[in-house]
C-alpha cells in the first residue's frame, strides 16, 4: 500500500467522487477505496417495513410540495424546508395513529352494531397493528380490485369508523376516526 504524506490534494476531501469514496481512518488519515458490495444482503421484514413508511411519508411531502393548500399548512417562522416539515409531520402522525388504533376493540358486538365484512374486519386489524391503511395495501391485504377496495374503505369512513387523509393518489391513508377513542 503506497502512502504519500501531506498530499494537498486530497487534504480535507471526503465523500465520493464517481465510484470511488474517500474516508478517513481513526487516526484521520484519509483513504480511498470502492464502496461496499450490498448485492447479496436481503432486508429483513422490519427493514422493508420501515423502507415503505419511509417512502409514503415521501410521497406525501412530495404532494405537499405540489399542493399550495396543504403547503400553507406548514409554512410557520422556523429554517426548517417544506419538505422536511411535511416528512416530519408524516412520520409523527403515524405514530399517534397507531397508538390510536390499538385502543379499538373489535369484537362481535362492534362487527354486527356496524355490519362489516370480513375484508374490513381484516383491515381493522390491520390497522391496529400499523396505525393507517392506503388503497393498495387494503388491495394486497384482502385480494381485491381498486374499485372494491375504494367501496369498503369509503363504507368504513361513512359508518365513522375511519377517517380519510384528505390526500389524493399517491400519499393518501385512511386511519381510525377520532371519535372512536
Amino acid at each position: 500500500m503506497a502512502k504519500i504524506k501531506d498530499n494537498y490534494v486530497t487534504h480535507g476531501i471526503s465523500g465520493k467522487i464517481g465510484k470511488l469514496v474517500f474516508k478517513y481512518n481513526k487516526f484521520r488519515n484519509p483513504y480511498v477505496s470502492l464502496p461496499p458490495d450490498l448485492s447479496n444482503v436481503i432486508p429483513t421484514k422490519r427493514q422493508k417495513k420501515l423502507r415503505n413508511n419511509f417512502a409514503k411519508a415521501v410521497d406525501y411531502a412530495k404532494s405537499v410540495l405540489k399542493d399550495p393548500v396543504k403547503a400553507e399548512k406548514y409554512l410557520t417562522g422556523d429554517n426548517k424546508s417544506l419538505y422536511v416539515k411535511a416528512l416530519k409531520d408524516y412520520l409523527h402522525q403515524h405514530k399517534a395513529a397507531r397508538k390510536k388504533a390499538a385502543r379499538l376493540i373489535i369484537d362481535d358486538t362492534f362487527v354486527l352494531k356496524h355490519h362489516l365484512n370480513l375484508r374490513q374486519i381484516k383491515a381493522l386489524r390491520t390497522i391496529q397493528k400499523r396505525g393507517r391503511i392506503s388503497n393498495s395495501d387494503y388491495q394486497h391485504l384482502n385480494h381485491v380490485s381498486k374499485p372494491t377496495a375504494t367501496r369498503d374503505l369509503q363504507d368504513l369512513v361513512k359508518k365513522a369508523i375511519l377517517s380519510s387523509s384528505g390526500i389524493r393518489g399517491a400519499g393518501a391513508f385512511y386511519e381510525i376516526l377520532d371519535s372512536e377513542e
